[in-house]
């Protein structure tokens, strides 16, 4: 007999431009976000509201709330990419992609697109042990025009799964 362990829900806050969206992302075999019946990104104005909906379906949820904020795109031409930052949008914006049907330029693996993700992931040195140097990722300004290209189209993603349009 197979024992199937519970999803476990994480409440991620979209703020684009002056509008909120608390969302669900979920973690297990797969990673995804919650969907209404119509297919769209299931959201709530509120916290409570979303943390209200999540008690009355038993769900087993982290309340931390992540926040995804549009704010991010003002910032593109700052010296120094935050890779924790970056990486963490970057895999929200894939999963909300993947959650929707809908394409990401972040998903192409391969190129330039490849190289920088990896880039990012190195820079967080999740796999350098205490006592080693960390890795310091240097940026050319053709990586962070296409940093600036696929956290703009991760926002146009979003678009697609909350059916809204923004002008970002």
């Amino acid at each position: 007999m197979c024992e199937r362990l519970q999803e476990k829900y994480y409440l991620i806050k979209f703020q684009v431009l002056q509008e909120e969206y608390f969302t669900f992302w979920y973690t297990d075999d797969v990673d995804g976000f919650l969907l209404d019946m119509d297919g769209a990104l299931k959201s709530f104005p509120t916290k409570e509201e979303a943390v209200a909906f999540a008690d009355k379906k038993g769900f087993l949820l982290d309340a931390d709330v992540f926040l995804v904020s549009s704010a991010i795109l003002r910032k593109m031409n700052i010296r120094d990419i935050n890779c924790h930052l970056f990486l963490d949008y970057w895999n929200i914006f894939s999963d909300v992609a993947h959650s929707i049907n809908c394409p990401f330029i972040g998903d192409r693996r391969h190129g330039i697109v490849q190289h920088i993700y990896e880039k990012l992931f190195y820079g967080c040195n999740i796999l350098v042990k205490e006592n080693e140097e960390h890795y310091r990722p240097k940026w050319s300004r053709k990586e962070r025009r296409w940093i600036a290209r696929v956290m703009k189209n991760g926002f146009q993603v979003l678009e697609e799964g909350f059916d809204v349009k923004w002008h970002l």
